[in-house]
């Protein structure tokens, strides 16, 4: 008898276990879609991004049909070159 009742306890405690771990991955998917949902169409995109040390970072964003090739630091940020956005370009030709 206390076999048994050691194994049902097992099994309960694996059970609220893959409770906790299922609702775990649904929060985390519902937190997620809310946060994508709530960014929105935004005309300004960041479309690639290099870390080049901790605090100091090179990142391509996309503002409407122009990219800026951006330079930033603790101490701010620089805009190091700005060209026409290649994607719109090349639907254009299309």
């Amino acid at each position: 008898m206390d076999i048994i009742l050691s194994i049902f306890k097992i099994l309960g405690y694996t059970a609220v276990f893959a409770l906790i771990l299922f609702l775990a991955h649904y929060t985390t998917k519902f937190i997620a879609s809310k946060k994508l949902t709530t960014k929105g169409e935004s005309e300004i995109n960041v479309k690639e991004r290099f870390f080049l040390s901790r605090d100091k970072e090179l990142v391509l964003v996309s503002v409407r049909n122009k990219e800026y090739f951006v330079g930033i630091s603790q101490n701010g940020f620089d805009v190091i070159d700005t060209f026409e956005d290649r994607d719109v370009v090349d639907e254009e030709k299309y």
